[in-house]
């Protein structure tokens, strides 16, 4: 039976994609006050890193680096940590006791009900899984207020002071951000609205957890810190599961490579947070390694907006397909999953899981084949029937995602060539940085609209050679 392409609009977004965030989607009515730089630290007159006295601290603290290892005390992106000699695989690297760890859950136990009005408050403005970054962020307040009392405070020196995240960007810059990464930044920018009501919240009401007044930019520059350089884990807490998010002094120096070389071993059982080689590395000469840990997979936009940089070595990407509605067939198939929903960079190669989901969808007008495609599909595994349903409707479901890659690419290339006409580029410093993300983006989609391309001429040229 034919399938009516007509319907395809109402089944998958179209390329203006909707906000995969909701309720926080849009860009703000009045214009930001968010600050790009924070005040110099420790009022000093060095507005550069200073990396100097990190090793002393680490051994005065316990934290073990291993002889093998040293931290890049270069400028630009080359702080880090790196390899000079060869390792096996399982060799721990750097080992950093649980008492130096930022850990959230902790300290949301500690300070109990003291910081339970900004919780409260920022669970009612929507962002009650963001509750423990803000402990995060307000524990770097205060240890950053503390200056050289804070037993943190080299590692806290050490931290870089400006950001190219979403939250820097001005105006200009946010106006050439694709609709997802402009979703991701807008959700970025209120989530650190609210923080910064949550901190006057507490200081109005006298807490003692803040004894003096925060200025804007030590918020910006702490809300970078956290988002930049913790992450969330399940562990087991007093019976309960629980996800947390916590940062690791110097182990927030690992950068982001895929695949890492590096993997974090952590328990509440043990005393330490470890990081473990992945596999060997061999170092030659006088060269070193650089080690890196994996920040997560196939979605730039989040690299751009939260981190601050373009990973143009991913070797795939979201397809930023949403579906209205899912069925929980639809979900089995995977249309929830982006690790799944993916397109390859190196050629535009279309993931299985897109394939099926479309298939899946246009069938809903053949109940019978829908349900004969699932059971090949989903339930019986039986990749040869799949394969045969893909290959009959293979111009349909082509057809189908065509319109939207198609659209996308229009809309990164508009973004491009926005960017290229801007009259002073050198006023709105992100600017060439979200130009790299929308390059890569565009050519991305571009490489999956010519395969889409293909398969639809071929199978044009199948079907009228068919009727012939």
């Amino acid at each position: 039976m034919q399938i009516i392409l007509l319907l395809y609009t109402f089944i998958i977004h179209t390329h203006k994609t909707q906000a995969f965030i909701s309720s926080h989607d849009g860009l703000p009515r009045k214009p930001s006050n968010i600050q790009t730089k924070v005040t110099r630290l420790y009022e000093s007159g060095d507005s550069t890193r200073d990396m100097t006295s990190l090793k002393e601290w680490a051994v005065q603290n316990r934290i073990e680096i291993s002889s093998k290892a040293t931290i890049s005390l270069n400028s630009g992106d080359d702080y880090g940590i790196r390899l000079n000699q060869s390792a096996k695989g399982m060799e721990k690297i750097l080992s950093v006791p649980k008492a130096m760890v930022l850990d959230s859950e902790k300290l949301r136990m500690e300070w109990n009900d003291e910081i339970e009005p900004a919780l409260n408050h920022i669970e009612k403005a929507g962002f009650k899984d963001s509750g423990l970054n803000f402990i995060l962020m307000l524990k770097v307040i205060k240890e950053y207020l503390l200056k050289e009392e804070s037993k943190w405070s080299s590692w806290i020196a050490s931290l870089p002071q400006s950001f190219t995240t979403g939250v820097c960007m001005d105006e200009v810059e946010m106006s050439c951000l694709p609709p997802f990464a402009l979703a991701l930044a807008n959700f970025e920018r209120q989530q650190l609205e609210t923080f910064s009501e949550a901190i006057e919240l507490l200081q109005n009401g006298n807490s003692s957890l803040l004894k003096e007044k925060v200025d804007p930019d030590l918020i910006l520059w702490a809300f970078n810190i956290v988002t930049t350089r913790c992450w969330r884990y399940a562990q087991d807490l007093n019976d309960t599961d629980v996800i947390r998010p916590i940062i690791v002094p110097i182990g927030d120096l690992m950068n982001h490579h895929e695949p890492p070389n590096v993997f974090v071993r952590d328990s509440d059982a043990n005393g330490n947070v470890d990081f473990v080689l992945a596999h060997d590395v061999t170092v030659e000469d006088d060269t070193v390694s650089n080690l890196y840990l994996s920040y997560g997979l196939t979605n730039p936009h989040r690299f751009l907006i939260v981190f601050g940089f373009v990973d143009t070595s991913m070797p795939e990407i979201f397809s930023q397909l949403i579906f209205n509605n899912p069925t929980p067939e639809l979900i089995n198939l995977g249309c929830n999953d982006r690790s799944k929903l993916v397109y390859r960079t190196s050629d535009g190669g279309i993931s299985t899981t897109i394939w099926d989901c479309i298939l899946f969808t246009l069938l809903a007008q053949v109940p019978h084949e829908q349900d004969l495609f699932y059971t090949a599909a989903a339930l019986e595994n039986n990749m040869e029937e799949k394969l045969n349903f893909h290959a009959k409707y293979a111009l349909e479901e082509s057809m189908t995602l065509r319109g939207h890659v198609k659209g996308t690419v229009q809309e990164l290339k508009d973004l491009i060539d926005k960017i290229d006409s801007v009259a002073f580029p050198d006023a709105h410093p992100r600017l060439e940085l979200i130009r790299r993300h929308n390059v890569f983006l565009y050519e991305t989609f571009n490489k999956v609209l010519q395969r889409i391309e293909a398969r639809c001429q071929t199978e044009v040229m199948r079907r009228r050679g068919l009727n012939v």
